[in-house]
């Protein structure tokens, strides 16, 4: 199976090279000229967009009408721009906290109005007329959360159309009758492509619109611009590009569009490494729908075997946030050396103004076969279950002048309070309890609290996940629990 898609590897290398990709060099080298800069990180909200959609109100080029409102009553937009026969359709940010793509769309309207474009930018629109559904999930995006004001999946409500949102992206698909659409979402972070060891930066689909994975002419569009935006992007991000799973889903809109008659794309933005902000993958983003855009435009994309889209990975889930490796655990008058892999999720307060980590020991043994973003060998190093810190009762007050180096070299996670805060974190990389009796056995499933050891020393600790080296006048930095 490796030599096989080392092969294929090499193949499309091969393919690459001899194919003209200037578009998209262009594309990656100046993308800082038209990155939307008042969108710099991943949790922006409506309020943060609305500006930019006044502005394209002002330009002659673009139409902007409002197509509805939320449950919470944020207005959704249509942006259009061309006067080509051929339709293009993209909507982003079903779910709320999916927001990569949205960004990526406002640096796209950056591109197509910068005056140094005119000339490739007539010649594009007098062939295509773009359409554009930016945060069609207004209300999750302001909680960054992943469903609606309802609590409901937009993108499980393509059938019954309960929720507005849903009901106002099926009636602009329906008025439009696009021919291609591009379905703008991200995917975890921890899926990697196939069975490697490379994180999946994007993965596409042409999804299935049967059960039986059917492939009509309408689909067959689909895979072709996907094989011509793999081929383009492979440029920058070799062998992190994978398949999204086909499984046939009967009340998603990316598999019903393909059955409703327009050719439908799913671009899925995953994980890169040192980029917990997604701009690099938001880069991918720009140069992939515009690379898809001219390849409609031009009609390139039927010069494109099927076979690249076939060829492509799956996605599948061998990442983790933390592997620790060959680390000697002691069971009684055992040692045995073991891999332990933590995941890290981010969660939101009720407001989705603050973001916390939740950790998890999500494996233990050998785990050689997989990856993690941060991989660290502690061969030489004991594992020993960490300690409440009981010399005294901290008062809430007098938590942020802590000495966290004295705990922690004492092997300690966790520390007492005289009266525990609201809410389940705290800002500081320690845990909070308002008893001496936590467990601290390092379990499967359980938040990962233990302390490291070399020649009798500690020299490292974790808290909720986070790997901290026990060093004087260190800046320390996580979130810990609150244990109730």
């Amino acid at each position: 199976m490796k030599l096989l898609a080392l092969i294929f590897t090499l193949i499309i290398s091969e393919i690459i090279m001899s194919q003209n990709f200037d578009f998209e060099q262009h594309l990656y080298q100046s993308y800082e000229r038209y990155k939307e800069k008042t969108l710099t990180h991943r949790k922006f909200k409506h309020s943060d967009i609305i500006p930019l959609i006044e502005k394209l109100k002002h330009q002659n080029e673009y139409t902007v009408t409002k197509v509805g409102e939320s449950v919470e009553h944020r207005d959704l937009n249509l942006i259009s721009i061309g006067k080509g026969k051929t339709k293009i359709f993209l909507w982003s940010q079903m779910h709320g906290d999916e927001s990569t793509a949205t960004a990526a769309l406002f640096d796209i309207f950056n591109f197509l109005s910068d005056p140094s474009n005119k000339q490739f930018c007539n010649e594009l629109l007098s062939k295509v007329t773009l359409y554009f559904l930016p945060m069609v999930n207004p209300d999750g995006a302001e909680r960054f959360k992943r469903r609606n004001a309802y609590d409901i999946d937009l993108n499980r409500d393509a059938s019954k159309l309960q929720t507005p949102e849903a009901k106002i992206l099926k009636n602009v698909f329906d008025d439009l009758k696009a021919e291609f659409g591009f379905n703008l979402h991200d995917q975890s972070h921890r899926y990697s492509v196939g069975q490697s060891f490379r994180t999946a930066a994007l993965s596409f689909l042409a999804p299935a619109f049967n059960y039986e994975k059917d492939v009509n002419n309408i689909r067959e569009r689909a895979i072709q611009v996907i094989g011509n935006m793999y081929q383009a992007l492979s440029l920058f991000i070799p062998g992190h590009i994978a398949k999204y799973s086909d499984d046939y889903e009967p009340r998603a809109f990316g598999d019903n569009f393909q059955k409703w008659g327009t050719s439908t794309i799913l671009i899925e933005s995953g994980g890169w490494n040192d980029d917990p902000e997604k701009q690099f993958l938001r880069k991918l983003n720009f140069i992939a729908i515009l690379s898809a855009i001219k390849t409609i435009a031009d009609e390139s994309y039927k010069e494109t075997s099927k076979d690249v889209y076939e060829s492509i990975p799956f996605n599948d889930k061998y990442i983790f946030d933390v592997i620790l490796r060959n680390v000697q655990i002691e069971n009684g008058k055992e040692n045995i050396k073991v891999d332990i892999g933590i995941n890290l999720d981010e969660i939101g307060d009720l407001d989705g103004k603050k973001f916390y980590f939740k950790s998890q020991v999500a494996d233990l043994g050998d785990l050689s076969i997989f990856y993690s973003f941060k991989d660290i060998d502690l061969d030489g190093y004991k594992i020993q279950r960490a300690k409440t810190y009981s010399d005294k009762i901290f008062k809430l007050d007098e938590l942020n002048h802590i000495d966290l180096y004295d705990i922690y070299k004492s092997g300690c996670t966790n520390i007492i309070v005289d009266k525990l805060p609201d809410g389940k974190f705290f800002d500081l990389p320690i845990n909070l309890t308002n008893s001496n009796k936590i467990d601290t056995t390092i379990n499967i499933e359980e938040p990962a609290n233990f302390v490291l050891k070399k020649d009798g020393k500690i020299e490292y600790i974790v808290v909720n996940g986070f790997v901290l080296k026990v060093e004087k006048n260190r800046k320390f930095e996580g979130n810990g629990l609150v244990i109730r």
